[in-house]
Parts: structure tokens; C-alpha cells; sequence
């Protein structure tokens, strides 16, 4: 049996990755958006409106979970969903003001997260990680 904990310690991180992000929202009063909101909000500071199916191929999840998370934005009052009016069968999803105004401390939240993940790292260190991990994730 191979002993390598590779997965392991990238779960590991991921963990205190996110333990990390609700304590900076925490700390700035945001108790109701979670880690796995944040690549829908990041996405709809980018383009402004999406469907639910370009949200999904965005963040590579998929449509039931993205319509779960999208759900819960709605109700915090962070996104607002309007038929979209080529296609009945479709949302358009976007951010309400509320959720606009998550824009400027989700980027200093990311900043500080980088700053931490490479803290100690060199650029070459930095570009060898990346291209390592996006092999691994390729593989699978």
C-alpha cells in the first residue's frame, strides 16, 4: 500500500483555507456567506449577470448545487434571479446591491489569503506549486 498523504494534506489545506476565509468575514461582520459561495460572488463581480448553467461551468460544479447555492444567496439578499427573457426555461442571475457592496472586502479576504498561501514562497516556487497541482488535478 503506497503511504503518500498528497490528498490528504491538499484536504488539509483546503480546510484551513476556509477556516480562514470565515474568520476574515467574520472579523469584517460577514456571518452568512460561506467559502462555497465565494466563486459565485467572485464570478458575478467579473460579469456582472450569468445563467445558472454559464455559473456552473464557471466554477465547475454543478447545476443542482450551483441552484442550492445561488438559492441561499437569494434569500441572504446577496443575488437576485430574473427569467431571462430569450429563453422562459433560464435565470439570469445577479448581484443585488448588497451583494455588490461584498466586492472590495472579498479582494482584500483574497489578497490576505495569497499572502498566506505563498508566504515564504518564491515566484519559481510559486509557478513549479501551480503547475504540480493543476497536473495532479488533470490527472483526474
Amino acid at each position: 500500500m503506497n503511504r503518500d498523504n498528497t490528498i490528504y494534506i491538499i484536504g488539509r489545506i483546503r480546510e484551513k483555507a476556509n477556516k480562514f476565509l470565515l474568520k476574515e468575514l467574520e472579523e469584517i461582520g460577514i456571518k452568512d456567506v460561506a467559502p462555497s459561495h465565494g466563486d459565485i460572488l467572485a464570478n458575478l463581480f467579473k460579469c456582472k449577470k450569468a445563467t445558472m448553467t454559464e455559473i456552473a461551468n464557471l466554477i465547475h460544479r454543478d447545476r443542482s448545487t450551483v441552484t442550492t447555492l445561488v438559492n441561499k444567496l437569494i434569500k441572504l439578499g446577496y443575488v437576485l434571479s430574473e427569467r431571462d427573457i430569450n429563453d422562459s426555461r433560464s435565470s439570469i442571475i445577479s448581484l443585488t446591491k448588497k451583494g455588490e457592496e461584498l466586492e472590495t472586502a472579498f479582494k482584500e479576504i483574497s489578497q490576505k489569503l495569497y499572502e498566506v498561501e505563498y508566504k515564504g514562497f518564491t515566484e519559481e516556487e510559486k509557478m513549479v506549486l501551480k503547475n504540480l497541482l493543476n497536473k495532479i488535478n488533470n490527472n483526474f
